[in-house]
């Protein structure tokens, strides 16, 4: 049996196209970063998920207050976009939401949001810090987005690293400010997710064979 270049092509792209998708990507965000007050609660304080069903193109994006008690409260939620993709041209479809807090307001860009310091992000997602708790994304409460508007977007687009900040910690695959700890409710603090060495080692090997290929 003789095989054609076009079929050949086609069933590579078959291959990648299947590992590439059906995959789920969750953070467990357990580790305060910036030397301030970790929320009272049992770590991991949030949970941020992707799910692609298996399909390119679409991935549900769902954030969970796991463990947070009290009045604490989200305030920003950094996440991170694969560096050979433009965040401008993701889309966010209108929250699924559990919970009575306002809508949070998503802004996108190629390193545009800074975490204390400590890595620059592609995506920020705001909740309310005023208004009490009845607005505030607090404990107990979810949002869930179906992202969209990138032709190969699977789970792992989002499985990336800040770009250095030059702060102390980090690059960190995500990252989230917590406020309303203690208390009084004055204290706050950044957590986040630390990647496995192993892990670690993978996503910056990753992204130097992205630098090489950009440079040729």
């Amino acid at each position: 049996m003789v095989l054609t270049r076009s079929v050949i092509v086609c069933a590579l792209l078959m291959v990648l196209s299947w590992s590439a998708s059906g995959a789920v990507v969750s953070f467990d965000l357990s580790t305060e970063f910036s030397g301030a007050t970790p929320p009272v609660g049992a770590a991991p304080w949030l949970n941020a998920t992707f799910d692609d069903e298996g399909s390119l193109g679409s991935v549900i994006l769902t954030l969970t207050t796991t463990n947070l008690t009290g009045t604490e409260f989200v305030s920003e939620w950094m996440l991170n976009l694969d560096t050979a993709l433009a965040p401008a041209d993701l889309q966010f479809s209108s929250p699924t939401t559990t919970g009575s807090f306002d809508d949070p307001v998503i802004s996108t860009g190629v390193d545009n949001f800074k975490a204390d310091g400590d890595g620059y992000f592609d995506i920020k997602i705001a909740f309310a810090k005023s208004g009490g708790t009845s607005k505030r994304f607090g404990a107990g409460d979810a949002v869930e987005y179906t992202i969209a508007g990138i032709d190969s977007l699977t789970a792992h687009s989002f499985d990336f690293l800040s770009a250095p900040g030059g702060g102390d910690h980090g690059p960190f695959p995500t990252a989230a400010h917590i406020q309303g700890i203690g208390d009084t409710g004055d204290d706050s603090g950044w957590i986040t997710d630390v990647p496995e060495p192993a892990t670690l080692s993978l996503l910056v090997l990753g992204g130097l064979a992205i630098l090489k290929r950009r440079r040729r």
